[in-house]
């Protein structure tokens, strides 16, 4: 039963309403207990230096404007394990600290403007390109789109990752539910 249902409960006399709002309490109980279990194991993995090795970044929320070439900087640390991944804010690039093999990710959010009709953007590692997404506007739609790719890299310690627009003059939305990027250290390197 959803919060919105309640108002339906006219007759507390009616039992099949009345079962509902107490299965719905019953569910929102459930929900806080097994929240309140994942925020202890979180607190206790990471006592014990286990948290997971991941990174995500979002968007800052604004649209800006990169020049050909540019390296997407406006990120916020939505998550970060730091003994795996620095974040350099100034260059927008993320620095692997741990040799693995890593699953990256990225999403950017295009403004199509100049009368363009596609936008591209790439991952970089060490400033050379490892993935690119490509995306087309049809004719008389929207003039946004977004662009999503990922791929599994071996990369080693000081290696800098990051999101680049291959494009001049493109406007992205920086939003934090369209442009993200981040990665996941899956395991240790295939040995040689």
């Amino acid at each position: 039963m959803a919060p919105q249902d309640l108002q339906d409960l006219q007759d507390p006399r009616d039992l099949q309403g009345f079962q509902g709002f107490l299965e719905f309490q019953e569910q929102l109980l459930w929900a806080h207990l097994a929240l309140q279990v994942l925020l202890a194991l979180k607190d206790l993995l990471a006592s014990k230096g286990l948290l997971p090795a991941v990174v995500h970044l979002q968007g800052q929320g604004s649209a800006i404007q990169v020049k050909n070439g540019g390296v997407l900087n406006d990120w916020s640390r939505i998550t970060m394990n730091p003994k795996v991944f620095k974040l350099h804010p100034r260059s927008g690039e993320l620095e692997v600290l741990v040799d693995g093999t890593y699953f990256i990710y990225s999403q950017v959010e295009v403004y199509y403007i100049n009368f363009t009709d596609f936008a591209s953007y790439e991952v970089v590692v060490d400033e050379k390109p490892f993935l690119q997404c490509t995306r087309s506007i049809e004719t008389g739609k929207t003039n946004y789109n977004t662009c999503y790719t990922a791929g599994v890299c071996l990369l080693k310690a000081r290696q800098k990752i990051a999101v680049k627009m291959v494009h001049a003059d493109i406007s992205i939305n920086m939003s934090k539910h369209t442009t993200f990027f981040g990665a996941i250290r899956l395991g240790e390197a295939p040995a040689s």
